[in-house]
């Protein structure tokens, strides 16, 4: 019997700019309002920072490792509200920095993933080191979830869903309203070519660097490209994955046993 449906919830805030205690306490709040059937948690790229790209001593200096305050609090979280919590971080490792996305699990189960394209446009190569190896996927009450970074998203064989691997693409996100139309439809192409729900998570607001992000950009999309979940007035946004109309879909329109197989090679 297939699992019951998957609730996930979208938050989409701005990001006080290297503020860690300021962007917890948000999360906090935002968290207290959430649905209480709420399964999973997604929140954007680089959540308790922001993305500091231009100075690598300002990022090194709220760079944490992974058994430090954030990653803590989102344990005590996760725990509290019985979630799944997915985002970025700024993380410390051997004095190297990345951009490390986390998959946070109730019963303190933890999955990490170092971003591997990272935005050359504006710098990002200069600060952070990049991940060498697969986005993960995980499993969590009844669906496999796939969890990729922002520019990732540009890059279709790095997010190819192989036989039906994963059922989820989560792309935690800083995308700039300048691009905001090569967003929404590489989210849906995502979600299109590989027949799986997309949650694409997105800040808001302005950062100290005059970059504009789009307040509504954040949408859950499903399997037929339709967005089943955006933003309306809170920064709370929530859908229903049922995994049940997905397997339906998946065995009516089996465009996934014609695709290529491949093996997937990582730039050094």
């Amino acid at each position: 019997m297939l699992s019951r449906n998957l609730k996930v919830t979208l938050i989409e805030d701005n990001i006080a700019w290297a503020d860690k205690e300021t962007n917890m306490a948000q999360l906090r709040r935002n968290m207290q309002n959430m649905p209480d059937d709420t399964d999973l948690v997604i929140l954007p790229e680089l959540f308790s920072t922001g993305f500091i790209v231009d100075d690598r001593d300002a990022a090194a200096a709220v760079a944490e490792r992974n058994t430090a305050h954030t990653m803590r609090l989102l344990h005590e979280l996760a725990q509290t509200y019985r979630v799944g919590i997915v985002g970025s971080f700024l993380a410390n490792t051997a004095a190297q920095l990345y951009n490390r996305a986390f998959f946070i699990e109730p019963n303190g189960e933890e999955t990490f993933y170092d971003k591997h394209h990272l935005f050359t446009f504006a710098g990002e190569d200069n600060v952070f080191n990049a991940g060498r190896r697969e986005a993960p996927i995980v499993r969590f009450r009844g669906m496999n979830i796939k969890v990729v970074i922002c520019y990732d998203l540009r890059f279709p064989v790095f997010c190819r869903n192989r036989h039906n691997d994963y059922d989820v693409l989560v792309v935690v996100a800083n995308w700039p309203q300048a691009r905001q139309a090569a967003w929404r439809q590489l989210l849906i192409a995502r979600a299109l070519e590989n027949e799986c729900y997309v949650c694409g998570v997105n800040r808001c607001g302005t950062d100290p660097k005059g970059i504009d992000y789009s307040e509504g950009s954040s949408v859950v999309i499903d399997f037929k490209g339709k967005i089943i979940g955006q933003r309306m007035t809170s920064p709370i946004i929530t859908a229903d994955l049922s995994p049940a109309l997905l397997a339906q879909f998946r065995e009516k329109f089996p465009a996934w046993r014609d695709a290529d197989d491949f093996s997937l090679q990582l730039n050094d």
